[in-house]
């Protein structure tokens, strides 16, 4: 499904997920809402865009979301309160501005902050840019799932599913019109990369292994839709992944380019 007006704010991105997710957005016994995104920020402000592949659901998570439904007597491996959480989203707004600001904490607050965004939130400070002030996270599907694998295999089944989040993606990118794109996540890498997503172009690279992958936006005829906008990639920032020489290499890197 597409909306015939294409969002113009953040507010209208959300509902427009509403929309597009609607299929996959029932009342099953484990439904969870979307991740949503915070309506107040400043799109002028926002350089730059960091990816992952979709929003984690820890057990942490589950309690604090469930906290928010006013939801107490649930079991985090059992639960069977999807439906209950999914009638109580429809009927309340203020539940959908409560997840707003938590999932901006998990972002953003260093007392919420999970691994995943401290990592990002070190980057930034490393190469001279305010990660809550400079950069807009999205995530590339918005069903939460703490398994990035299971949102691979889904994307894989359906052939318009990826398809559908490119458009979505595409839709942000003219929203926030970043100067980079970010994206530190090898599944989400691995999935763009086998639908040739990028092209390389003005640049000289000779491995597909090199530390950046520096990319004009392409549609899928190869032609460029907007200049401006460039691809940074690299290994995951957390779990080990990136050395220490690397993650040096990367910083200096990058530092020069946002610089130069």
């Amino acid at each position: 499904m597409t909306i015939k007006t294409k969002p113009s704010s953040i507010s209208d991105f959300n509902s427009y997920l509403d929309k597009e997710y609607e299929d996959l957005n029932t009342k099953i016994e484990s439904w969870y809402p979307l991740m949503y995104y915070n309506e107040n920020i400043v799109l002028e402000d926002k350089n730059y865009i960091t990816m992952g592949i979709n929003p984690s659901l820890t057990d942490e998570a589950k309690t604090e979301i469930n906290k928010i439904f006013e939801i107490k007597d649930f079991d985090v491996k059992v639960d069977g309160k999807g439906e209950e959480r999914f009638n109580k989203f429809n009927s309340n707004r203020q539940i959908k501005n409560k997840l707003i600001k938590y999932q901006h904490k998990l972002k953003y607050d260093s007392n919420y902050q999970i691994k995943y965004f401290k990592k990002l939130n070190q980057f930034f400070q490393s190469v001279g840019k305010n990660f809550e002030e400079d950069v807009f996270h999205y995530d590339f599907c918005q069903l939460r799932n703490t398994a990035s694998g299971e949102i691979k295999e889904l994307i894989k089944k359906n052939d318009n599913y990826y398809n559908l989040l490119c458009t979505h993606f595409d839709l942000i990118i003219k929203l926030i019109n970043p100067d980079y794109i970010f994206i530190f996540n090898a599944t989400l890498l691995e999935i763009l990369m086998k639908n040739n997503f990028f092209e390389r172009i003005n640049h000289d690279i000779k491995s597909k292994d090199d530390f950046e992958y520096y990319n004009e936006f392409m549609d899928d005829n190869g032609v460029c839709k907007r200049k401006k906008t460039k691809f940074i990639v690299g290994n995951q920032l957390s779990g080990g992944a990136t050395s220490r020489v690397y993650r040096a290499n990367l910083i200096a890197n990058v530092r020069r380019l946002l610089n130069s």
